[in-house]
């Protein structure tokens, strides 16, 4: 299995502290070249190992490869809810 270990962040925002969560990739030169292709308007981006950062709840993630220009959505729901033993 392929781990998704880098987080890439972009602000197309002046205000180069306004950032926005983009996907997971495999190293962060994917993760460049998805950016120049699909973001041209950045001012600033970040490739962030995901072991050190902590996005807001509720983030949708987003496993997304080059190699065959996939995205997959990854749930994010607790597992009990699948289980519906929630409390």
């Amino acid at each position: 299995m392929i781990e998704y270990a880098f987080v890439m962040i972009i602000s197309t925002n002046p205000i180069k502290d306004d950032f926005k969560y983009i996907g997971n990739f495999q190293n962060c030169l994917q993760a460049e070249l998805y950016i120049s292709l699909h973001h041209p308007n950045k001012k600033a981006s970040r490739c962030l190992m995901k072991d050190y950062i902590h996005l807001p709840e509720g983030t949708v993630i987003k496993n997304i490869d080059m190699a065959t220009n996939t995205i997959r959505y990854r749930d994010v729901h607790d597992s009990c809810k699948l289980r519906r033993d929630c409390i």
